[in-house]
């Protein structure tokens, strides 16, 4: 049951004959705080889609956690390193990689294209990246050539720099050096190419070549070493409690670092991003505070005469005041949920039918992601009541400082 504030701060919100103008006002406030809202729902849902976007991306043909020597650039016994780690709670697959910068030649057409080489093993890899058995992708390595030639498998833009095709024959050449009679040469190998794939990642796919761990190992006459350790974390979310027990278990002599540590100015910057679109869309609900704010100054001018009454029967300032911020905080209360229920709404909708599209040509993506959340309804939903009640102060103790004989003389 209502107090006396309460039930006088919802009747005075009510339509009335002869005084539609205030009451216009008032239907404008709740209106000015529910676009409010769903604006602000609608711009974080936003956000939160290029962030989720951007984070599948950095995973996406990547692996969770990645493990180096700090010391050496190659180090042996990986495989039971590798063993060592699938202890770990949270890491459920490992591979080990060699990795050098070299130099792809095609000499049939005369062209040259610098590549970011990885010597992998395609089963263990694969179950690193993709988190299942699903090594098609990788064992085009294994496949037997007629040629009888290594294999290298390249990324869609690096095959089409050098323009070649399944079949085609590339020499690499690493920053090594092969002693001769004549002369130090850079040490090369002839690979044959026998697919080519697309990542998420335009850099991958311009400078990303894959081949056999061993025939790494060979050209660059590495041994049995290996330059990384790369691991899969099931599930994800607890990436950061797995990296911490491996930096714990493995001592200051490894490096353990995951894509988004090395992506973290970009991380930064869409943070940043989210903040100021907060303040700009949220000035939105500020313009609706002051409709608020005006509202109550009239219904305060509108109601002197009650006011006079109601403070001779007995009612205190305070009574007073609590009955028009009991308006204002209504007016915001319906707003606020009227609002995040649109928002949440139209961002789902917009995000499930893939309403706005683009030109992929153009950017990244097809279409305009939204991602609303449920920790950023509940913030938006707060900062709104806040800004609610502190709309409500200025004419609550204005109401509440009338003079109740002049009140009650007011025509």
């Amino acid at each position: 049951m209502l107090d006396f504030e309460g039930f006088l701060a919802l009747r005075y919100l009510r339509f009335h004959r002869g005084r539609t103008f205030v009451s216009a006002i008032t239907l404008i406030s709740v209106l000015g705080v529910t676009v409010g809202t769903a604006a602000l729902v609608i711009a974080l849902a936003t956000n939160a889609g290029f962030v989720e976007d951007a984070r599948a991306r950095i995973h996406s043909g990547s692996a969770h956690l990645v493990i180096q020597h700090r010391m050496d650039d190659r180090f042996s016994d990986a495989d039971d390193t590798i063993a060592a780690m699938l202890e770990i709670e949270g890491v459920s697959a490992g591979a080990a990689v060699l990795r050098t910068h070299g130099m792809l030649v095609y000499e049939d057409a005369g062209r040259t294209a610098y590549a970011d080489v990885w010597g992998i093993e395609p089963v263990s890899h694969g179950e690193v990246i993709l988190g299942a058995a699903d090594t098609e992708h990788f064992t085009r390595l294994e496949a037997a050539t007629n040629s009888g030639r290594a294999a290298i498998l390249l990324g869609v833009n690096l095959a089409a720099n050098l323009g070649v095709v399944p079949g085609d024959r590339v020499r690499l050449v690493v920053p090594e050096m092969t002693l001769t009679p004549w002369a130090p040469r850079p040490r090369s190998r002839v690979f044959e190419v026998v697919g080519t794939y697309a990542s998420d990642h335009f850099q991958e796919d311009s400078q990303r070549a894959y081949v056999l761990l061993d025939a790494a190992r060979s050209t660059l006459r590495a041994g049995e070493t290996s330059s990384r350790i790369e691991l899969r974390v099931d599930p994800l979310e607890r990436i950061d409690d797995t990296k911490e027990l491996l930096e714990q278990s493995f001592g200051a002599d490894w490096f353990v670092f995951d894509l988004i540590d090395q992506n973290k100015d970009f991380m930064q910057a869409l943070n940043t991003e989210k903040l100021v679109l907060a303040l700009a869309v949220g000035l939105i609900v500020v313009v609706a505070a002051l409709n608020i704010i005006s509202m109550l100054i009239l219904m305060v001018a509108d109601k002197t005469k009650e006011i006079g009454t109601l403070t001779a029967l007995g009612a205190t300032p305070k009574h007073i005041a609590r009955i028009f911020m009991l308006q204002g905080l209504t007016i915001g209360a319906i707003g606020a949920s009227t609002g995040l229920a649109l928002g949440w709404v139209l961002a789902t909708l917009f995000d499930r039918y893939e309403l706005f599209q683009l030109d992929p040509d153009v950017y990244y993506l097809t279409h305009l992601p939204f991602s609303p959340h449920v920790s950023d309804l509940l913030w938006i939903g707060s900062a709104t009541m806040l800004i609610s009640f502190l709309a409500t102060l200025y004419p609550a103790f204005k109401a509440a400082g009338l003079d109740p004989v002049e009140a009650i003389r007011h025509e």
